[in-house]
């Protein structure tokens, strides 16, 4: 019987999904099952002599490649090779390249490529093997390095439309993988396959060739049950654009019935459809009405349309946009956005423009901004691509290498023919900011104020507020040249990683750590987002400034805002216990969350938040800072910015009467009270 390891890396705690399809769907012919032992696969990062110390006489090692983890399965690879010379190395997954080109030569370790789907080609392969003289250009769907030569077989069929592979899920070959025994790992989980797009930056739609495929509604509710039985708390549900079928709103519901019935699932992690629909509407009402929703993607990836034409994404007209967030806005249902920075056509003006636009239909949550990175098999990748949009390209470690491992390099875009590096950078630092400020809300309902009320733009606020900031350098504008710093260092050095930047800076690093000692996920905003918390007092002394210079006179009302904007965020200070009075001259809370006319009114407001978090999952604490940064803040995975970094309008009470003895007898004399204009 020949033994088959497997590999498959990665950071995040995920079942090994792409081993279950592939060993179930190998399994059903009866010779495959009787020739080989499937060893347990192994998906945690590990330092590349304890794997190899653990594969004892290997026929087949299986590695299922993606960019965080391809360098380091190839040195696992490579020297078990060197022990065990006869055995196969098999090379999958997305970060194989379609056409090898000198792959053989760079990694002569690996033996065969598994090109697109892998199940049909995999399970050829294997029974190719069991053959007495095996003959691999009989093969389908890889390429084979053949005594130094590399030898491409034509593309085979694809699963039907019915998609006839056994669910892992319901014959066992994920078991050791579930529920709180095996570490609560999130379950990953297909209800479909495919993509019918084909963005050009992404390699989603390329492989899957458009079709997408579903998996029968029996199944489903099979695994659903499955999943919920073994205590299955999040779900992560791998489908490219869920909601694009009627039916998925039924298996939303399934979703929600097995919770209701056994606690399980918790929470659902989901991929929206590209274009939002009434049914993306309804599953994330569903979802969110029972606790179980991160948040829901109104995807834009650009809001220029030249941009969205080049990179051939499908678009919803901005007006369109906007309703569909008003009518989110309307059930409290959170949302968010994600923009791509350094794609083809994007500029400077278009991208800054573009971020107040979103701010502008309501978008003050969750906008996320991640850094173009070219992938082996997107078009973009290509050559023709990429000298027509003239992508300046750098190669990038991911993440600090650690003693034993193998460093991940991403190829990531820092300029365009239309946003030379100047610009881009300052994108990043603007979008940095926007994420720290607006949707960390340190200036959010200063902003909106100001908005709502002709005075100043979000984007003249935030673009001019960055160059108020950059050109002072001093009290809360450090913070801005240092970022600004750091990102022209990151990209100068060409060791100094993507996702790790932050934890390169001791200076930066020392305030983190005061916070949590352990914690490595630092998007670059939550270093800005707790110095500001560390002095609030002279940032806003800034932004006074910044408003004065555009010639907003401070009069009583926007005095009485600033004190409530910094009354409301939360601080380490606070105590759960006994929650914070705050006292105003006007009626903000009901202006900036239930869209009232302002009137100056004597207002005190009784914040008594407990629990942060999407799901209220994060306790506070007075003066426990690593409880108040996870609750401020939250995790960097799985990630949202909703029921974060303020108190929460439905953890209020208010009193609108001028006699203050007129309060809620739960506002006692032990609760802090902030006066108006402290």
């Amino acid at each position: 019987m020949k033994s088959i390891y497997f590999l498959s890396f990665n950071m995040i705690s995920f079942v090994p999904y792409a081993y279950g399809f592939l060993k179930s769907y190998a399994r059903q012919d009866p010779a495959i099952a009787a020739g080989y032992a499937w060893q347990p696969p192994f998906t945690t990062p590990q330092p590349v002599d304890d794997v190899v110390s653990r594969i004892v006489d290997p026929d087949l090692l299986c590695l299922s490649c993606y960019v965080w983890n391809h360098n380091q399965q190839m040195a696992v690879a490579r020297r078990v090779k060197t022990r065990y010379p006869d055995c196969l190395v098999v090379c999958g997954g997305p970060h194989v390249p379609d056409h090898p080109g000198d792959f053989f030569s760079r990694y002569p370790q690996a033996d065969i490529l598994v090109h697109g789907e892998g199940e049909i080609p995999f399970v050829g392969l294997l029974r190719e093997l069991l053959e007495v003289k095996p003959d691999f250009e009989r093969l389908q769907g890889i390429s084979f390095n053949r005594s130094g030569s590399t030898v491409t077989a034509p593309m085979g069929p694809r699963l039907g439309k019915n998609l006839p592979v056994p669910s892992p899920y319901l014959n066992g070959s994920l078991d050791a993988f579930l529920g709180e025994e095996h570490g609560n790992r999130i379950a990953l989980w297909e209800t479909n396959r495919g993509c019918p797009f084909a963005c050009c930056f992404c390699d989603w739609g390329v492989r899957t060739k458009n079709t997408v495929r579903l998996h029968s509604m029996g199944r489903v509710a099979q695994e659903i049950e499955v999943l919920a039985a073994r205590g299955v708390q999040d779900i992560y549900i791998t489908d490219s654009n869920f909601g694009l079928f009627k039916r998925d709103l039924e298996i939303a519901r399934l979703l929600v019935d097995a919770r209701r019935r056994t606690g399980f699932p918790r929470r659902v992690r989901i991929q929206f459809a590209k274009t939002s629909n009434e049914t993306v509407f309804a599953i994330s009402r569903l979802l969110f009405e029972n606790d179980m929703l991160w948040g829901t993607t109104l995807s834009m990836q650009s809001v220029d349309l030249d941009v969205l034409e080049a990179v051939a994404r499908p678009h919803v007209d901005i007006g369109v946009y906007a309703d569909l967030k008003n009518r989110y806005q309307q059930h409290h249902i959170p949302t968010y956005t994600e923009l791509i920075l350094g794609l083809p056509q994007e500029s400077r003006e278009t991208f800054v423009s573009g971020i107040g636009r979103l701010l502008e239909i309501g978008m003050h949550d969750d906008i996320r901004v991640f850094e173009l990175a070219l992938l082996p098999n997107a078009p973009l990748s290509q050559p023709g691509m990429r000298e027509r949009y003239g992508l300046q390209t750098r190669f990038k470690p991911i993440r600090l290498t650690e003693a034993g491992f193998e460093t991940e390099v991403v190829e990531l875009v820092f300029g365009t023919r239309t946003m030379p590096y100047a610009d881009w950078a300052y994108c990043l630092l603007f979008a940095e900011m926007i994420q720290a400020l607006h949707n960390g809300a340190f200036t959010r309902f200063i902003t909106i104020y100001l908005h709502r009320e002709g005075l100043l733009s979000y984007r003249r606020f935030y673009d001019g507020l960055l160059g108020h900031l950059l050109e002072n350098g001093h009290g809360a504008g450090r913070l801005f040249v240092r970022l600004k710093k750091l990102i022209d260092d990151y990209h100068a050095d060409p060791n100094m990683p993507q996702v790790n930047r932050i934890l390169t800076q001791p200076d930066m690093l020392q305030l983190l750590r005061r916070y949590h000692p352990t914690r490595r996920g630092w998007p670059l905003w939550t270093w800005l987002w707790l110095s500001i918390c560390e002095d609030q007092t002279e940032f806003y002394r800034s932004v006074a400034d910044f408003i004065a210079s555009q010639g907003i006179a401070r009069d009583t009302m926007l005095e009485d805002l600033s004190h409530y904007q910094q009354a409301i965020m939360l601080t380490p200070a606070y105590d759960p216990k006994q929650g914070k009075v705050v006292a105003c001259q006007y009626n903000w809370q009901d202006y900036f969350f239930e869209g009232a006319d302002l009137k100056a009114m004597e207002t005190t407001f009784f914040f008594r938040d407990t629990h942060m978090g999407p799901g209220r999952q994060y306790p506070l604490a007075a003066d426990d800072r690593q409880a108040f940064v996870t609750a401020a803040i939250g995790y960097s995975y799985p990630y949202s910015k909703f029921r974060h970094f303020f108190h929460q309008p439905d953890c209020l009470e208010k009193n609108q009467n001028k006699d203050r003895r007129d309060l809620p007898k739960k506002l006692s004399s032990s609760s802090p009270t902030v006066p108006a204009n402290d």
